[in-house]
């Protein structure tokens, strides 16, 4: 009985270890980034317990004078407008698959499945051939359009895993009830569904915000987003690495709040719980 007391502690007290070992390994480049960001150009690399009290704000009031803030405010629409269009096509496409008794489900599935795997370099071409010709380079509407090849089919995908944990019992009796079925899908799907709807919702805003391959190629001087300005602080000549410090905290920090606020409905959604 002792043995077995004493080996369960080992066992929690190893896993605990390795958790506190994960989450320095995770949280300890952050804390680096946000130290050089008010560190002066002259003390970046010089050990913080050397010089504790050598911090400034010099390198965030010089971000300002830079066109960073107005690629940050283009990153926030271009990644919000992609990822409400997805939710407004991807949530009715996805109950429609899910639902429905179409034949060629299975076939979608993996159509759905090679789209959210295949690397966006394999639809950039086309789409900049496409944009060249219809005067979309540079512009909300062709980046919100590139980012929605990244962003529709994760929302159709997860929100079908969603749906399809809902039982059909539900639609049979909001239709019996005398709901049309895009009733049903309003009033009754999506209040159910609703922590897969917010887990998908910041899954993609994530990943429209964290672009840069897209926002690369398609945007110019009037759209650039911010993953793509913080190239501007990269020279031949030399690299502001206050400005870039600064230039990831203030990408990250607009996130996770969104991220701390929606954590229960993002942990229903993995989990696979569906609350009616």
């Amino acid at each position: 009985m002792r043995d077995d007391s004493f080996s369960f502690k080992l066992k929690r007290g190893f896993g605990i270890l390795m958790m506190l070992a994960f989450a320095v390994f995770a949280v300890f480049p952050i804390l680096w980034v946000l130290i050089l960001s008010f560190r002066p150009a002259t003390q970046l690399f010089v050990p913080i317990w050397e010089t504790p009290f050598e911090l400034t704000l010099e390198n965030y009031s010089a971000i300002i004078g830079t066109n960073f803030p107005f690629a940050l405010l283009n990153s926030a629409i271009t990644a919000g407008a992609s990822t409400l269009l997805a939710l407004l096509l991807g949530i009715p496409a996805a109950f429609a698959l899910s639902k429905s008794r179409l034949s060629g489900k299975f076939l979608a599935s993996w159509l759905l499945l090679l789209l959210r795997m295949a690397p966006p370099v394999g639809f950039v071409i086309p789409l900049f051939l496409i944009y060249i010709n219809s005067g979309l380079i540079d512009t909300y509407a062709g980046l919100i359009f590139a980012y929605m090849s990244l962003t529709l089919p994760l929302v159709v995908w997860s929100m079908w895993t969603t749906f399809n944990q809902i039982p059909n019992e539900v639609i049979e009796a909001a239709l019996m009830d005398g709901a049309s079925i895009w009733k049903t899908l309003v009033k009754v799907m999506i209040p159910i569904a609703r922590p897969g709807i917010v887990a998908a919702a910041i899954l993609s805003f994530l990943l429209a915000w964290n672009d840069f391959f897209f926002a690369l190629i398609i945007t110019r001087s009037e759209t650039v987003t911010a993953p793509v300005a913080v190239m501007n602080f990269v020279s031949y000549a030399s690299v502001d690495w206050g400005a870039i410090a600064v230039a990831s905290i203030v990408l990250t920090l607009p996130v996770v709040p969104v991220i701390i606020l929606a954590n229960k409905y993002i942990v229903q959604s993995l989990g696979g719980a569906v609350k009616g």
